[in-house]
Formats: C-alpha cells, structure tokens, sequence
C-alpha cells in the first residue's frame, strides 16, 4: 500500500482512454522528469495465463533496443470475489500516441512528403530492429504504420504485441478478417487464397517486402489497399513499379534508393534481401540519413537540402543536383524573360494583356498540378 501511495505523489493522473494499440489505459505523468507513461491492467482467472504473460514481461524487459517501446515495471495480485479468484496484472509501460499512420493522414493535408533522408531513417531503423529481435527469438510479425509511433523528438518506436498470449501476424489479421488486404507478401496470397491456417512463409522476408510496400505508400501518399486486387487476392506489381517510378522521378530520389525498394519488393522471396543483407548495403549512406521525421512544414526544406547534400554511392547514376554542381543563375534568368516574352507575344495577338511583374532575384515555385 506503501508503495502504491509512493508511486501515485510521484505521477499526475491525466486521462483513461482506449488506445488502438495499448488497449484500455489510464495515463500518468511522471512529475520528476515528464515522461508520460501508460497503466495497462489485465485481469486473470487462470493462474497459467498470467503466469505465462508475466513470463514474457519478464523477457521482455531484458530486451534493449532504442526502437521498442519501454516497460518500466509490472506486478499483480489477486482478488477474491464470493466464489472464485482472480488475479490482476498490472503494466507500466512508455505511453506514445502519435504513429506514422497520422503522420501520413497529415502530410497529406498538407501536401507535403517525406525526404529520401527520412525514409532511409525508417527503412533502417525497423530493419535494425526487427534483425535484433530475431536473433534474440522474439521475431516482429506485424509490419504496420500504425504500430509504429513517433515520440516527442519525432524519433519513431515499436509497439510490439508484449501483452497478446496468442501474437497475430499480419496473415492472421487478414485471414481472420481483422484488416483489410494489405502488408502481405505475394507467397502469403497464394496461403490466403487457399484459407490455409498455417501461415509457413519466411517471416523476415515477408517483413522485407511489407516494409518496401510502406515505403511505397509514404512516397505516393496511397494507402496500401490500393496496391491489391481485393476480389482476385492479387498484388498490382505493374501498378506499384509506376507509383516507384512515378515518385522517384517527382520527388527526385536516387537511383541507390529506387533500385533498393525495388529489392524489397521482388515477386519472389529468394530475390529480395534479408535484415543483415539489407543493413549491409544501406551502412555506407547511414551518415546521409535523417535521424528523426520532420515536423509537418519542414519537409520542402529537406527536400531541398537533400538535392544538394544526398550522394548516392555504387550506382551509375548520381544524385540529380550535387553540391558541387555550380548554378548559373543567368541563366536561369535568360529562360525565364525568354518564356514570359512568348507568352506575352501570343496574348498580344489575342488583345489581351499579361502584365508580370519583374521578381528582385529569381525563385521557382514547385505546385501541385491539381493547385
């Protein structure tokens, strides 16, 4: 009781909600140092089913990875009602509830995208992430934006499945009608069409190539739905190639970083690369990548400085615009007096005037075409 009063003048109580991801909580901030933090209460009526979470609570905790969500601390007691008994488990755990699905959702509102620099981030972080699970038999299975949070310095976490006895993996969520037809692989769709309940594909892999579709939908701003064939159970593999190609040209990516995608995203999985292949090949550019997700308005200006300052290495081609490129803004100058004298030309011929305004120094505005 002690300690519970000890604990409770140590943290401000600040709401109960129903989280998508942590279930029903109730939320606390820390007073001695702010971090916001989440109480999970479970309740048990068989001793082996609480036994076995606290088993893997236990294992969890022993667990260290930037990437995961923190467990600061659990404990559980029983509770006698007239005729049985039960027993409550209760979780402290790091409470975070942006996620890169509302990330998505904003950045479209905004009409803004992520920078090669921060899908590099993402791409390397959870490749880190999921190697480091499995070599230690605690396998992610569930590649998701939602699942993936974002803290206050915009630095991107896991929400792994700690509290499920029984971890659905992304077939399962699918085959059992939990989710939409999205973040499979195409060896899971051939299961998937079958309803075979036994999911026996490579997990990593799958994982590769759900991690490669999430890298197509923050590019194009698409949800993943569309890159399937609901009804024939079928993935749109031309379809995908042109929003790739369609949004590196956009956006400017590399070819280092189209032809990376690409490998994730092979049709079959002997193609594509695994956790330590892929952070092999992505190490050398580690020093490019962003270290954290923009906030929402900055994305134009990285996109800028990654124009400049992103250098592709091992491909034939560079980077569109290098730092080292020299800018003869003259003649930039040149085209543009040379194209608002045409089109004053063909509007003086019609009798109308197009009265344009000389600009102090020169600036390029990049639009949307629907704008």
């Amino acid at each position: 009781m002690g300690n519970q009063q000890t604990s409770e003048s140590q943290s401000e109580f600040l709401d109960k909600r129903l989280d998508p991801n942590y279930g029903e909580i109730s939320i606390y901030k820390n007073k001695a140092n702010n971090l916001i933090i989440a109480e999970i209460k479970q309740v048990y009526t068989s001793d082996s089913s609480a036994e076995e979470i606290k088993a893997s609570l236990v294992k969890r905790l022993q667990l260290n990875h930037k990437c995961l969500i923190k467990i600061i601390s659990f404990d559980s007691g029983k509770m006698d009602d007239f005729c049985s008994s039960y027993i409550i488990l209760s979780i402290t755990v790091e409470y975070l509830n942006d996620t890169l699905q509302n990330d998505i959702h904003l950045r479209k509102v905004h009409k803004t995208t992520y920078s090669e620099q921060e899908l590099y981030y993402i791409i390397y972080e959870i490749s880190s992430l999921c190697h480091y699970m499995k070599t230690l038999n605690y396998e992610i299975i569930d590649i998701y934006p939602s699942r993936i949070l974002i803290d206050d310095q915009r630095q991107i976490k896991y929400f792994d499945q700690f509290l499920d006895s029984t971890r659905l993996s992304n077939y399962y969520q699918v085959l059992f009608n939990q989710r939409d037809l999205e973040y499979i692989a195409p060896e899971q769709l051939i299961l998937l069409a079958e309803k075979n309940k036994n999911d026996t594909t490579d997990q990593e892999l799958v994982n590769i190539f759900c991690l490669g579709l999430m890298m197509v939908s923050l590019m194009s701003g698409q949800r993943c739905v569309e890159f399937y064939n609901q009804e024939k159970l079928l993935f749109k593999q031309d379809y995908v190639n042109q929003l790739i190609n369609k949004y590196c040209l956009k956006y400017q990516y590399s070819d280092f970083f189209k032809s990376t995608i690409q490998s994730m995203l092979k049709l079959h999985k002997e193609g594509r690369p695994n956790y330590q292949s892929l952070l092999q090949i992505l190490h050398p550019q580690q020093d490019s990548f962003a270290t954290y997700l923009n906030p929402i308005g900055k994305q134009r200006e990285m996109l800028e400085s990654q124009f400049y300052s992103f250098h592709t290495q091992g491909s034939a081609s560079k980077s569109h615009i290098l730092s080292s490129d020299p800018v003869d803004f003259s003649e930039i100058d040149k085209k543009i007096q040379s194209a608002r004298q045409k089109a004053q030309n063909t509007l003086d011929e019609i009798g109308l005037d197009l009265r344009l305004n000389n600009f102090a120094t020169t600036q390029i505005n990049i639009i949307e075409a629907s704008e």
